[in-house]
């Protein structure tokens, strides 16, 4: 009796939790879009400066994304536990300036919004951090990958950010839901 209660139990507690894993896993594949997002933006930098230069822009807009973030969490009283000198909000304010500045700089010309692509991978680092703990490595990978490929097919759909289109056919459609059958199956019972 004692097992058949314990397993009981334990399959209500993980029934209590399966709309939160549905939720987390959305999200990852939410935030997996905003990764194919950022590539096609890359891809629109890299047209008009190089793939370095495109990298650059990304990674200064990253850095400067973070470091202000960490500063408003600093502020808001979540202080950074990393060691001195970076457990000061200063800092992070500092740099957070200084990044937004050469940013700035190194973008001149283009796009504002082409300049907000280093952004875009800030969410990723968090869900990967917070996210892939709570539903498994498996399933969050197989969640990003399944929203990096849904978001780039719909980009590639409308010919963002003048790309060439490639108009989604009934093949694409269910490369697309196969690739959510695949979560469903990485995620198993």
């Amino acid at each position: 009796m004692t097992c058949g209660s314990t397993q009981f139990q334990h399959q209500s507690h993980q029934a209590g939790k399966e709309p939160m894993q549905l939720v987390l896993i959305a999200l990852s594949i939410g935030v997996g879009m905003t990764s194919s997002l950022q590539i096609a933006m890359l891809g629109a930098i890299n047209r008009d400066r190089g793939s370095l230069e495109a990298s650059w822009i990304s990674m200064l807009a990253s850095v400067s994304g973070m470091a202000l973030l960490l500063f408003v969490a600093a502020s808001l009283g979540n202080r950074p536990r990393l060691p001195t000198p970076f457990a000061t909000p200063w800092l992070f304010a500092g740099m957070g300036v200084l990044l937004v500045g050469a940013l700035v700089m190194a973008a001149r010309g283009l796009p504002f919004y082409l300049a907000a692509t280093g952004l875009l991978p800030i969410p990723f680092l968090l869900a990967a951090a917070s996210i892939a703990p709570k539903i498994g490595l498996g399933v969050y990978l197989a969640s990003i990958i399944a929203g990096q490929l849904i978001g780039a097919v719909a980009l590639d759909h409308i010919g963002a950010f003048n790309a060439a289109a490639r108009p989604l056919d009934p093949v694409r459609v269910a490369g697309v839901a196969l690739l959510l059958v695949g979560v469903a199956l990485i995620r198993g019972r």
